[in-house]
């Protein structure tokens, strides 16, 4: 296994077993949720008490609600970073020459930089990747809901702009890696047979 495989695969057992053993938990009453945050999986997090919003009525206490395992987004997230993790151990899997792909060459770096995005989050409570966003982007497109439109198309201007960022992250670090150990002409030349 190269250098490269190793620390995706070092980064991914990480991020998988951290969100395996501490997943998202929320409390709900049947109709009112709130999230919870991610908490150990073997010890159930304590129910909190929620400010009412009913006329008269203080706060709604904690024994109103009970802790639920919120399994959907935690299988989906889990899902998300196995299925990239895959696809970059595809990516970077070694050419029948017996040689491994770059990130020299711009074509390689922008697919690293669409997969890496599609593994950041989209938001944190509870953690959402891009990746799993993309996978209910149908399921929001066919819904009818109000919001239906602004659901289906912010996930492509999302993805482009955090796979922007990625790229643009990587392209300077080949570009100072080719500046401060090889010098440009290094660069160049590779540039010229890819």
């Amino acid at each position: 296994m190269n250098p490269t495989k190793k620390i995706i695969l070092s980064i991914s057992t990480i991020t998988f077993g951290g969100i395996f053993f501490f997943p998202p938990w929320y409390e709900t009453n049947g109709q009112y949720v709130k999230q919870l945050g991610h908490h150990f999986f073997f010890i159930r997090p304590d129910a909190i008490p929620v400010e009412c919003y009913f006329v008269g009525c203080v706060t709604a206490p904690a024994s109103y609600f009970h802790v639920v395992l919120d399994w959907r987004s935690w299988v989906a997230t889990l899902s998300t970073i196995a299925a990239v993790t895959t696809m970059l151990f595809l990516l970077l899997r070694a050419r029948a020459d017996g040689t491994f792909p770059s990130i020299v060459n711009a074509k390689t770096r922008l697919l690293l930089s669409v997969l890496v995005a599609l593994a950041l989050p989209v938001s944190m409570s509870p953690v959402v990747l891009l990746g799993t966003y993309g996978v209910y982007v149908p399921l929001i497109f066919f819904s009818g809901e109000h919001n239906w439109f602004w659901g289906s198309i912010f996930f492509p201007i999302l993805l482009s702009l955090y796979a922007g960022a990625v790229y643009l992250v990587a392209t300077a670090t080949v570009w100072i890696a080719a500046h401060v150990h090889r010098g440009p002409d290094v660069l160049r030349s590779h540039n010229r047979l890819t």
